[in-house]
């Protein structure tokens, strides 16, 4: 089966040549799509280098549009049966990729996430308010999913899964809306350790977490109208 993972930059230069040789290590022939929203590190230069060595597909986008629509682009783009999703500051171990395809490959789950908090998982290192915060945006996901770690922005699954799906998120929280209007029959968590950033600075700020309220806002009218 074909693969295709996308990689959503915004100032990642220092760890984005080293997380697509840990992928393609593991993962020799996979399609990277690596989506830059107009870095001001060079980021997206460092992305074009990278394509005329490895088989990384690069899209520029003119200003800092989100995370969710810099996936969305990437899923336009992919070619993959199979398409995957990661962050690129390496809070994501790329070593957990066969565990987290496996089971779509053995046609075990459609759709499989990495979770921090079922039984294994765990987080490296977080501040009390990075905690509390994520704590508040999963339990407000409880109506929507059973999901344990449906705020995951580590997921692999089947393409068919977000066929004809009309994407509307604006946040960095895009997997709970494929959970809640993606197509597929079983969903599996597979635990790892999300790790803390060594370099680089998160991008997650109040704005973010506004887009959030706003997009479940979205989805939980999305729910009641389909009932």
């Amino acid at each position: 089966m074909s693969m295709s993972i996308i990689l959503p930059t915004y100032n990642e230069r220092e760890n984005l040549h080293i997380l697509v040789k840990k992928i393609l290590k593991i993962l020799p022939k996979a399609e990277l799509i690596i989506v830059d929203d107009n870095s001001f590190d060079g980021t997206g230069k460092l992305a074009d280098e990278l394509a005329k060595i490895y088989p990384i597909k690069v899209i520029h986008r003119k200003k800092r549009l989100g995370l969710s629509t810099a996936i969305v682009a990437g899923f336009k783009a992919a070619k993959g049966s199979i398409i995957g999703v990661m962050d690129t500051d390496l809070s994501h171990p790329p070593e957990m990729i066969p565990k987290l395809i496996k089971p779509i490959i053995k046609n075990k789950a459609d759709f499989v996430i990495g979770s921090r908090i079922v039984k294994g998982g765990f987080v490296e290192v977080w501040p009390f308010h990075r905690k509390f915060i994520s704590k508040i945006a999963t339990l407000m996901a409880r109506p929507l999913t059973s999901v344990k770690d449906p705020m995951s922005g580590l997921f692999f699954l089947k393409r068919k899964v977000i066929n004809n799906i009309n994407f509307t998120s604006k946040g960095y929280k895009i997997c709970l809306e494929i959970i809640v209007k993606g197509k597929y029959r079983n969903i599996i968590e597979v635990p790892y350790k999300f790790r803390t950033r060594k370099v680089g600075t998160s991008k997650l700020n109040y704005k973010e977490h506004f887009k959030y309220l706003i997009d479940w806002a979205r989805l939980i009218r999305y729910r009641i109208n389909r009932k």
